[in-house]
């Protein structure tokens, strides 16, 4: 059953497609491939977290173009012919950019245990791929860089915050795969997982 935030999320997604259709056409007219596009907001979104704690304007400007050109890469890939390589690039680009948020706030806060943290988010989500993305997980990229737009409300609180609510989702999302994992040993099959990119859910139906 589908939760209210799944059909906005849902809803959301519909009316982007719907709305940018040509944008896809129109960089694959430029000859930029959905993978370039990828390539390009992981950069962007690496600029952004080099300007975290150091530059508030170009951390804002730089989290922007990220967000907008990993958008646009799913537009270009559904233009053209999806390929399983794309899809596994575009995950772990956002993962990567989750993990190194991580990083940069351990080292700012001089905060290890946010690095207990990093070893669960790296155990979900190395289940979530050997997988074949099959078991459910927890994304949290984008809801993490939004919330650091806030960060000069509370310089302190606020990445502490962060990462013990996605200390939780992440434990949620090991209860989740351990649910997962018991179910389809006991009954032998495959529940259908829906993803919710952006806000970043990936739950049982």
């Amino acid at each position: 059953m589908e939760t209210s935030l799944q059909k906005v999320v849902y809803r959301f997604r519909e009316a982007k497609n719907k709305h940018l259709s040509k944008v896809g056409p129109f960089f694959l007219k430029l000859k930029i491939s959905a993978n370039m596009m990828t390539t390009v907001a992981l950069l962007l979104g690496l600029s952004a977290i080099y300007f975290l704690f150091n530059n508030y304007i170009l951390f804002i400007i730089f989290t922007i173009l990220h967000l907008l050109a990993d958008g646009t890469d799913g537009l270009i890939a559904r233009a053209s012919q999806p390929t399983k390589f794309g899809e596994y690039f575009d995950l772990l680009s956002d993962r990567s950019i989750t993990f190194f948020i991580f990083i940069k706030i351990a080292i700012y806060l001089q905060d290890y245990y946010v690095l207990v943290i990093l070893a669960l988010f790296t155990i979900t989500h190395s289940i979530y791929f050997l997988s074949k993305m099959e078991y459910p997980v927890v994304f949290t990229r984008t809801g993490t860089v939004l919330a650091l737009f806030l960060y000069p409300l509370g310089p302190i609180f606020i990445p502490t915050g962060i990462y013990l609510v996605v200390g939780g989702f992440i434990i949620y999302s090991l209860i989740s795969q351990l649910r997962y994992f018991l179910r389809k040993r006991k009954y032998g099959i495959t529940i259908n997982n829906k993803i919710i990119r952006g806000i970043g859910l990936q739950l049982n139906p």
